[in-house]
């Protein structure tokens, strides 16, 4: 009888290392705003990974883009190439109104205005490009029945626009009152139309046509605003 405590199993799979597998990574999530595709894009809006597709297709459309995100960043500056290319030719022919003089003359007056807007921003945190150009195109109808001599309020529709307006116009009324301290010159109205109207040229060739678009906010609030964001082009870019 063979001794069992000297009983060795001759086997090849005594011993045998556990088996190596290659690493394979977790599988990615899919894009919580479509469900269809692997979300690969960090959104800071949302707080989640992203498909590529609904990054730009939703961007600044349902997606409220902080100013911050490199993907908005990158898509701003791929546009902005993009419009020096190819120039709007009906904004091209509606910014030869302005030369450089206009602006040396009213440079204050169009300070004065887009730091109001910077100012207005963290109290309207929805406010958008074309809310601040209908606010523009508002003041500047009622700046020209006050012209005319009768005067009545082109108010546009919306709270957070009335509030711009409102306060924006109360900044202009200022500014066409003589300056006891005589540190600046006082704004005619006509000069204030002309403002409000190279505003409003300056806002539309600087931003988009996407409905939540803060493209020209973003530029007046590192522009003007001690706290913005670092600026990420070298300023107002007319055609």
């Amino acid at each position: 009888m063979q001794d069992s405590s000297n009983f060795k199993i001759s086997s090849p799979f005594v011993a045998f290392p556990a088996p190596i597998f290659p690493y394979t990574s977790p599988v990615m999530a899919m894009c919580p705003l479509c469900s269809e595709r692997p979300g690969k894009r960090y959104c800071p809006a949302k707080d989640v990974q992203i498909c590529a597709v609904c990054c730009g297709t939703k961007r600044e459309v349902e997606i409220d883009c902080p100013a911050p995100c490199p993907y908005l960043r990158s898509s701003r500056l791929y546009e902005m190439e993009k419009e020096r290319r190819i120039p709007d030719p009906e904004l091209e022919a509606r910014v030869r109104r302005f030369d450089e003089s206009f602006v040396e003359r009213n440079h204050q007056a169009m300070d004065a205005v887009c730091i109001a807007v910077a100012e207005e921003r963290p109290n309207a945190p929805w406010l958008v490009d074309s809310d601040v150009i209908e606010v523009y195109k508002a003041l500047s109808a009622t700046m020209k029945t006050l012209s005319s001599g009768i005067y009545y309020e082109s108010l546009p529709d919306g709270t957070v626009r009335i509030a711009l307006f409102h306060r924006l116009k109360a900044l202009l009324d200022q500014l066409m009152q003589p300056d006891p301290d005589a540190s600046r010159r006082t704004l005619k109205v006509s000069e204030a139309i002309d403002v409000l109207d190279f505003l409003t040229v300056a806002a539309e060739a600087n931003s988009s046509v996407r409905p939540r678009s803060r493209r020209y906010i973003d530029w007046v609030s590192e522009t003007f605003s001690g706290d913005a964001p670092a600026p990420q082009s070298s300023g107002l870019i007319l055609p």
